[in-house]
């Protein structure tokens, strides 16, 4: 699951998809972003996608298109996507003010992501996630 950007990551934890952009995303890096995205929702050894945005400095329109996109494709396909992003980061004031928060699952750091990933899978499936799942 590894990438080839020091930026972009790709890992797997807790049988959740993470992908990790650090530093700046520009337009530069969108084809690879766009195969981690792919990467991540079609991993069979995987049930969800955490992206964690906690180390990016800088975000613009362009990355906001491709998460939105990604969160639609995740969406036709019944997966979890929710987003790590601390609150008050430069990022997050982002997604604030083009109003994107009311479309994304936002959280405010890993942990906190898993959980509410847990929480969407337990809601659809009916029944409890394994522990440790």
């Amino acid at each position: 699951m590894a990438c080839d950007s020091e930026s972009i990551e790709l890992t797997q934890r807790e049988r959740v998809a993470v992908v990790t952009l650090r530093d700046d995303i520009d337009l530069e890096d969108g084809a690879e972003v766009t195969d981690v995205f792919q990467r991540a929702r079609t991993d069979t050894d995987t049930v969800a996608t955490l992206l964690d945005l906690g180390e990016l400095a800088f975000a613009d329109s362009t990355l906001l298109n491709l998460i939105l996109r990604a969160r639609a494709e995740h969406d036709e396909v019944r997966r979890p996507f929710v987003l790590a992003v601390p609150a008050g980061s430069v990022v997050r004031r982002l997604f604030d003010i083009t109003g994107v928060t009311d479309v994304l699952a936002l959280a405010d750091n890993q942990e906190e992501a898993l959980r509410r990933i847990h929480a969407l899978l337990d809601s659809d499936t009916g029944s409890p996630a394994e522990p440790g799942t």
